[in-house]
């Protein structure tokens, strides 16, 4: 056995492990939750699969729908994709860590360091108040997205309109991809509003900030509170905020280039341009889409798989490998090729146990996807080789891209890809930490070199 279920410190001794396992239990809870006739529609019928994955997709904030959000569930249904995508966003042990905060104002060394694990901060000290600053944050976010959501949103369906703001506010700030826009057609996501430039640009302010990271917004805000210059935060900022906006730069000239004369074919220069904006943001990664993506090129869905393979960045709400993972891995190349012994950034040195932890996450993450690959590929051959692909990084990314309705896959391929989205929700190398055993710690020996040739 790997585990021992019947050790009192199976949880409490692994701080990665509790975490994990809180996505389990919102999964869980928001399945059966789900199944529940009250949650569905009179006339239609929901299999637990179904629910399980709509469970998954929202908490993992994917954006995967098994079925339409707005035709097929009820309003108590909506209610609980809702929370679900919320908690979710944030994480179960977020918003634990914040109820404390508020309510009791004290936090033991233990909660300390499970709220720490839960948004990649090392200095316990600061704990309190980043919590205290991503409530504020996130209800800012959301309330003003929300705000100028409704305009569009009001003029279409009146008082409804204000309920469909605020999910589509939430769901884009926490990147999750789900939406209420089946009110026109079924899963037609924001193709509707592609020339509505306020809501374009709504969605794609939220999902960017929602992505950026809590730590690397509350060092913006504490700097320009303090009348301090930008040039002085930290490496992790810099890194985060050089990388977001190539990336958007380079993902808006790729779509724009790759999608002219397809997809984007009828639309005005300047509503190109800004489907463009809005379809980069999503693959990094909210999932949302404003044209048919069914139909997009085989090439565009190659490039837009390695934008959701590199994904946003650490303690936000986004998922793939994370942008300073693939810096981190670029700058060790350079730093090889030129011969030097560590791996620099911005003039600082960085750590080689977090260089080989990029490594191990690249690497592993690219056995994971293969892995998928292959077994969705033996199950749905027919979906074709090219759309699998695109799935399986949409699913592990938590990026939620459909080129395939989710109907179309087997049972056993929808459960790979909610295994997909769990893993890219918690993070590869934090899956595989929860099932590591704590051991008694043994006399390190002291291991000979070996001169090995490359």
């Amino acid at each position: 056995m790997i585990f021992n279920f019947k050790n009192r410190n199976f949880l409490k001794g692994n701080p990665v492990r509790m975490v994990c396992f809180s996505f389990i239990a919102i999964i869980l809870i928001g399945a059966f939750l789900l199944f529940l006739p009250i949650s569905y529609n009179a006339n239609h019928s929901t299999s637990f699969m179904d629910c399980l994955f709509t469970s998954t997709s929202a908490t993992c904030v994917t954006g995967f729908s098994a079925k339409d959000t707005f035709t097929h569930w009820s309003l108590f249904g909506k209610l609980v994709i809702l929370i679900l995508i919320q908690v979710g966003g944030l994480g179960l042990i977020t918003f634990s860590t914040i109820f404390l905060i508020f309510f009791n104002n004290k936090l033991s060394l233990k909660n300390l360091k499970l709220a720490s694990s839960q948004i990649n901060v090392n200095n316990l000290a600061d704990v309190k108040t980043i919590f205290k600053t991503i409530l504020l944050i996130t209800l800012s976010c959301e309330l003003i997205g929300a705000l100028l959501l409704s305009f569009s949103y009001c003029k279409k369906f009146g008082v409804y309109g204000y309920f469909m703001a605020v999910f589509s506010s939430i769901a884009a700030y926490c990147n999750a991809g789900l939406d209420l826009n089946g009110v026109f057609y079924k899963n037609c996501s924001f193709v509707p509003f592609q020339k509505d430039y306020l809501v374009m640009f709504t969605i794609s302010a939220l999902t960017f900030i929602g992505g950026i990271g809590f730590v690397t917004i509350n060092e913006i805000i504490n700097l320009k509170a303090r009348k301090i210059k930008l040039k002085f935060l930290s490496v992790h900022s810099k890194i985060v905020l050089f990388g977001s906006f190539f990336l958007l730069i380079i993902g808006t000239l790729g779509f724009l280039v790759l999608e002219f004369n397809e997809t984007l074919k009828e639309l005005s220069f300047l509503e190109k341009i800004s489907n463009s904006i809005f379809n980069s943001t999503a693959a990094r990664t909210s999932g949302f889409v404003s044209v048919d993506f069914s139909k997009i090129s085989s090439l565009t869905k190659m490039f837009l798989s390695i934008l959701m393979f590199i994904g946003a960045n650490p303690t936000g709400t986004s998922g793939g490998i994370k942008i300073n993972t693939i810096i981190i891995l670029i700058s060790t190349i350079f730093c090889v090729v030129k011969n030097e012994e560590e791996t620099v950034i911005f003039g600082h040195r960085v750590k080689k146990t977090i260089v080989y932890k990029a490594m191990a996450l690249f690497f592993l993450s690219l056995f994971i996807i293969f892995i998928a690959i292959l077994i969705i590929w033996n199950f749905n051959f027919e979906i074709g080789l090219n759309n699998i692909v695109f799935s399986v990084v949409s699913a592990f990314s938590t990026t939620g891209f459909q080129v395939i309705n989710s109907k179309f896959f087997s049972y056993f391929s929808k459960a790979v890809l909610i295994f997909l989205m769990y893993v890219g929700r918690v993070g590869p190398i934090s899956f595989a930490l929860m099932f590591k055993v704590n051991k008694k710690n043994k006399r390190q020996i002291l291991m000979p070199d070996s001169n090995l040739f490359i």
